[in-house]
């Protein structure tokens, strides 16, 4: 049987730290999660890890651990090498990534500074705490983006000497200035952050195991079985809406907080062939719903049938356009046909909703048009579904919607 490691890790980065006076030790541990999002990992898409699977892809995670952390020494950089990829044993509750990267600098180093922004990708306030030892003293220190650690090993007596006066009054108003600088993006990071462990709505661990669904999906829909393929569709389309919503319930709570993590759904789904947009005049992200509508060709009578119409017909009205004319006739008689196929749908009292409010919209078109006949046609269709609404739906909100919307049509 495989060694696995389940992928329920926290989304914490560690780093032991040694710098000795001409080298360089550090024992990086990163969450599985989180790199398995970023390099795909799991092949199989079987929800693991494997040490199988981490062995294939350990030239990709050693490059992407040299990519994201350097050191310098007295100004020149220090050659970085990854050693052994592997697992956190299996035993223990956190799955991290592990593995040892050492550098050599060419003479005794006097000012030493290291630069870390692992998973910046997914997250700017990402962090890696780290302990870094130097000698017998040990210190903790926190990376993320934009923050660098910087320390002097050495002394130089005579220069030391020499810029005692000048040179503290010059670093002293340097490091004001800097302070000032970093520590207010710390602190608003650190803020950032804060509210994000509170309030968490889009994670690198949800994601990952959406898109691993995803794909799993995407490879279904291509089975030559009629039924499977359309299940397969559905099931891929309801993902694809389910990751839209998250994304606006991510971004109405935290605003572009998470940018890096949308942009790497966006990315990532149109790989997929999955077509997830930002429409910027309604302030939201939807997706286009072209596998309900394969699914809908493949099994128009399907058991699915009735939500995936609904689904369509709820993008098309959240995203047309009131002025236009014939958007909207077009718009109300897919609605009315949809009320024909599934009287009895679950869902019907949002439908007629929608319908009343394509009516209303139209009867606002032609009084502006001065085509009084079909204003009042369109004004007495709306009255009339508002009526439906309050008679059919009481006591819901849908309800209480259509009544609002009569108050306005008198």
């Amino acid at each position: 049987m495989r060694a696995v490691t389940p992928l329920r890790s926290s989304s914490e980065s560690t780093a032991q730290i040694t710098i000795d006076p001409r080298s360089f030790h550090a024992f990086v541990r990163l969450p599985v999660d989180e790199i398995d999002l970023l390099l795909r990992l799991d092949r199989d898409l079987d929800g693991q890890v494997s040490v199988d699977e981490l062995r294939a892809a350990r030239d990709s995670v050693r490059a992407y651990v040299a990519k994201h952390i350097h050191v310098a020494a007295d100004g020149t950089a220090v050659p970085l090498a990854a050693g052994d990829v592997r697992l956190s044993p299996p035993a223990t509750s956190a799955s991290h990534i592990e593995t040892a990267i050492d550098g050599r600098a060419d003479s005794r180093i006097g000012v030493v500074s290291i630069d870390a922004d692992f998973l910046s990708e997914l997250s700017a306030a990402h962090q890696t705490t780290a302990e870094i030892r130097i000698g017998d003293r040990a210190e903790r220190f926190v990376f993320q983006r934009g923050v660098v650690y910087q320390r002097r090993l050495t002394v130089d007596l005579v220069t030391s000497a020499l810029l005692v006066g000048a040179g503290l009054l010059v670093i002293g108003a340097l490091w004001l200035a800097r302070r000032r600088r970093v520590g207010t993006m710390a602190l608003a990071v650190m803020l950032i952050a804060g509210a994000a462990r509170a309030d968490v709505i889009m994670s690198a661990a949800a994601l990952n195991a959406t898109l691993k669904t995803m794909e799993k999906l995407t490879r279904q829909a291509e089975t030559p079985t009629a039924r499977d393929r359309a299940d397969a569709l559905f099931q891929l389309a309801a993902e694809a809406d389910g990751l839209a919503s998250l994304m606006n319930r991510e971004v109405e709570s935290h605003g572009m907080q998470e940018r890096e993590l949308l942009d790497l759904a966006l990315s990532r789904t149109r790989e997929l062939g999955i077509a997830i947009a930002y429409n910027r005049d309604k302030k939201k992200f939807f997706y286009d719903g072209a596998a309900f509508t394969a699914y809908l060709a493949a099994s128009p009578s399907g058991s699915h049938a009735a939500d995936a119409s609904f689904t369509l017909l709820s993008y098309q009205f959240y995203q047309l356009s009131p002025a236009d004319l014939g958007a909207l006739t077009a718009a109300a008689d897919a609605t009315k046909r949809f009320l024909a196929r599934h009287p009895t749908f679950g869902a019907n009292a949002e439908v007629r909703l929608y319908l009343a409010v394509d009516y209303r919209d139209l009867h606002r078109r032609y009084l502006e048009a001065h085509d009084d006949a079909n204003a009042g046609k369109y004004q007495q269709l709306a009255r009339e579904e508002c009526r439906r609404i309050a008679r059919l739906y009481p006591r819901t909100d849908q309800a209480d919607a259509a009544r609002q919307l009569l108050q306005g049509l008198k």
